[in-house]
């Protein structure tokens, strides 16, 4: 579990970076706001799979 959530965390930061990348070099909020979302979708899942860790163990 370790390793997917490190993967995931990757994952979510650089959604979110990219997302702010693009927000600042002038594209519209909207545009954005799918790569935030899955940014945030990413560390519920990490929230969820610790969670279950726990649980298991």
């Amino acid at each position: 579990m370790k390793g997917a959530s490190i993967v995931l965390a990757i994952v979510g930061l650089l959604n979110w970076g990219y997302a702010a990348y693009r927000t600042f070099t002038g594209t519209p909020f909207e545009d954005s706001l799918p790569l935030m979302i899955g940014g945030l979708i990413c560390f519920t899942m990490i929230v969820v799979l610790g969670a279950v860790g726990k649980k298991k163990g």
